[in-house]
């Protein structure tokens, strides 16, 4: 080979160096932030399944789980470009969208990939031998050690809303000489063991892991509490929805137990590509039967069903995951 086609071989190497350099830039792009909620929950546990199932398919697109977020918080955090995506619930999600009730404006760059995917309850529990029912606590002044989770998650909206819809206000269990305590799961479930706390509540499927280990650990001095119907009835008028959980759905819970029903979306921002939207999508949906292996709440997962309507996503669909859904043919 002359020095000329050697000089020529030489170009022509650095530029498909060049070629693939950007192409691994191209790739690093299209890594993806899954919000989600706090290490204990259901929620975390959903989205590192999502993203051992995504990273090892090898579409192109690469997940990463993240540990924080909350349903509240995660349209925001979407909405705002924090996060490329996020685990919320579909109250939330059009809460968000149309800027009402949790939140002070509109966020309607909001879009769904994928709704109803389970069945959440809103779990209220107390150790508390004199808390019968949740009006006890107002009627009798009962000094209760409430714990429940950190700002930014529906579970401790849904907890302040239901107490103060019974008259409750967070500031009156103070006052009444119990206390009020929001932080992780870990504490919560260490204090109620120690019986530093002894009444929680929050947004839980069946197979919540802290619930479970709660209900397990104090089997036979937790009761579980109901919701009255005029309490129901009062937040159905913001969105939230009736529900009754069935018996057993937790160790010790032999009774089934009216409450209200949550359900948990995937949701984006519009401004995520149509390809990357689409991928992910038919990436979980197409291995249905791992992520139902993931975790008990998503065992009666019926994508056919709910994932691909509108009303369980809480938003507008994203054009890429309607794509799939058509081609499916459950979306028209």
């Amino acid at each position: 080979m002359t020095q000329k086609a050697w000089k020529r071989l030489f170009v022509l190497l650095a530029v498909l160096a060049l070629c693939l350099a950007g192409s691994g830039r191209s790739e690093a792009a299209k890594r993806i932030q899954l919000g989600s909620w706090n290490p204990g929950s259901g929620w975390y546990i959903y989205a590192a399944a999502m993203a051992n199932i995504i990273n090892n398919a090898n579409v192109g697109v690469q997940m990463d789980a993240l540990a924080k977020g909350g349903a509240i918080g995660n349209p925001i955090n979407v909405s705002e470009g924090k996060y490329d995506a996020a685990l919320t619930f579909s109250i939330a999600a059009n809460w968000a969208y149309q800027g009402k009730v949790a939140y002070k404006k509109a966020y309607k760059n909001l879009r769904g990939l994928i709704g109803g995917m389970d069945e959440y309850y809103l779990g209220i529990v107390t150790t508390n031998p004199k808390v019968q029912k949740i009006s006890d606590i107002k009627d009798k002044k009962i000094p209760v050690h409430y714990v429940t989770v950190p700002r930014g998650g529906l579970g401790q909206w849904a907890t302040e809303a239901m107490l103060e819809a019974h008259g409750i206000k967070f500031d009156d269990i103070k006052k009444w000489g119990g206390s009020v305590t929001h932080t992780g799961f870990n504490v919560i479930t260490s204090r109620i063991k120690d019986g530093q706390a002894d009444m929680f509540s929050h947004t839980v499927n069946p197979g919540h892991p802290s619930l479970t280990q709660i209900a397990i650990e104090k089997k036979g001095q937790l009761r579980f509490l109901g919701v009255n119907d005029s309490v129901r009835n009062q937040l159905m008028k913001i969105g939230f929805l009736k529900e009754t959980m069935p018996a057993n759905t937790f160790p010790g819970q032999t009774q089934p137990l009216p409450t209200f029903g949550f359900t948990t979306s995937m949701n984006v921002a519009a401004s995520m590509d149509n390809e990357t939207a689409y991928i992910i999508v038919k990436t979980l949906i197409d291995r249905i039967g791992e992520l139902r292996a993931s975790h008990k709440g998503l065992k009666t997962f019926k994508p056919e069903k709910t994932a691909w309507q509108e009303d369980q996503m809480g938003t507008p669909i994203h054009p890429g995951a309607a794509r799939y859904y058509k081609e499916k043919g459950w979306l028209k």
